[in-house]
């Protein structure tokens, strides 16, 4: 592949793909999966035909576009963190509060159902829950 450029930080400066960086606002065209993974096939695709190329200037030519895809798929990225960063940050209360009343059925399990296989089952799918959110 051709030379790849460094990691952008999310305290960069603005590229010249983008003059300000994106948001939660980020067009749902842009941040589709397949608009995504379009570009990243196109970014692979032009690498290669980076290493087949002629001459330099096509070779110039080739990573100029790479380099431009390469931001935007970095700033749809970073635009994604930031959205679901927001997202599960907004999740938290409501993630603890079920678990408080998760908790309460956990206890409460043998007196609303006599069916010792459904509590089990109550039980530990409540446990598993806690065990992978119960931090938050």
């Amino acid at each position: 592949m051709p030379p790849q450029k460094s990691a952008k930080t999310l305290t960069a400066v603005p590229t010249p793909a983008a003059t300000a960086p994106p948001d939660a606002s980020t067009p749902a065209t842009l941040a589709s999966p397949d608009t995504i993974a379009a570009y990243r096939a196109l970014y692979d695709t032009l690498g290669r035909a980076y290493w087949e190329a002629s001459d330099i200037n096509a070779k110039d030519t080739i990573q100029g576009a790479r380099d431009a895809i390469y931001d935007i798929l970095t700033d749809l990225n970073i635009a994604q963190l930031q959205a679901n960063t927001a997202l599960f940050l907004a999740l938290i209360p409501r993630v603890r509060q079920t678990n408080v009343a998760l908790g309460k059925i956990k206890d409460d399990i043998g007196s609303i159902t006599k069916n010792i296989n459904t509590a089990s089952s109550v039980i530990a799918s409540i446990a598993k829950i806690v065990s992978i959110v119960g931090k938050i």
